[in-house]
């Protein structure tokens, strides 16, 4: 399987119009996504690609937009070509954009709108293109960096991408023999279908959620142990009991955590981070290599 390097370093060479249309077209059909369509160009409204979800348990169409971006995204305050400000016009206008029905009158509108790009999205970036929902009620912007857009292509459409490009996979294995080391790459190349579960264990909880798991992974699993005190994760987050009780009861309601002696630990479908933790430090110490590097490899990946 191409690592996720490889797969950002090709992506990287298309313009992002090809990348859309050439790439995440088909990618998307594949995925069994309906309606999907290129509408990149100089009338493209903040969309590069278009395609509709059905709603349960009426079916009704619910239309997506996406807008596709080379590189990192980070926040600046400049409204230069590719900034963060232009990306937050683009979501406006693709909110505002009509989608005419196939076989009526009807006009539809974006519900959805996704900012696509083969590098990382830092939080501020996030932030300010946020507040493009402001323009409707209901509306949602997501995010898809390069572990997402890697992840799809391997999962379904990576023979032809290895085709597009002319990868010559058996070299791409020999250079990767040549040199053993364990990092994002080896982990998500190895084991992808743990890192997918741990993202999707991420993506079901909101962010003050998560970093109450963050710390119990971090001061806990990588500290040779399987537990926080109550204590040390009100310390670590520097927050009151009474701030995160709400999100404490949600997660033991999912079984995501337990509490059990004013401690607290990882239960559940997110057991599966532990095993991603075991799996990281088990591959460090199998190549010699230090121990340290397992929590940053950890936070990489997710």
């Amino acid at each position: 399987m191409l690592n996720e390097r490889l797969i950002m370093e090709n992506l990287n060479t298309l313009h992002e119009h090809t990348m859309a249309k050439d790439i995440f077209v088909p990618v998307l059909k594949a995925m069994g996504c309906d309606g999907v369509r290129f509408t990149g160009g100089t009338n493209e409204q903040g969309i590069d690609i278009e395609y509709y979800e059905l709603t349960k348990p009426e079916k009704f169409k619910s239309y997506v937009g996406i807008q596709f971006k080379k590189g990192n995204l980070v926040y600046s305050a400049g409204g230069k070509k590719n900034s963060i400000r232009e990306i937050k016009n683009q979501a406006e206008e693709a909110f505002e954009k009509g989608i005419p029905a196939v076989n009526s009158a009807k006009i539809h509108y974006i519900g959805r709108f996704v900012v696509a790009t083969t590098g990382e999205i830092n939080d501020k970036a996030r932030e300010m293109i946020n507040k493009a929902k402001l323009k409707g009620d209901g509306r949602r912007i997501n995010y898809w960096d390069m572990g997402k857009l890697a992840e799809y292509i391997q999962d379904y459409w990576l023979d032809e991408f290895v085709e597009y490009f002319s990868i010559n996979v058996n070299d791409e294995v020999e250079n990767t023999d040549e040199i053993l080391m364990i990092d994002k790459e080896y982990i998500l190349e190895n084991y992808p279908e743990l890192v997918k579960k741990c993202r999707k264990v991420k993506a079901t909880i909101s962010g003050l959620e998560w970093e109450i798991i963050d710390v119990i992974m971090k001061e806990g699993k990588f500290s040779d142990d399987s537990s926080v005190s109550i204590s040390d994760l009100l310390f670590e987050l520097e927050r009151s009991e009474d701030y995160i009780r709400d999100e404490i009861i949600n997660l033991r309601r999912l079984d995501y955590i337990e509490v059990d002696d004013d401690c607290l630990y990882i239960s559940g479908k997110a057991i599966f981070l532990n095993d991603l933790a075991d799996k990281i430090i088990e591959e460090i110490q199998d190549a010699e290599e230090d121990d340290d590097s397992a929590l940053d490899i950890y936070n990489e990946l997710l």
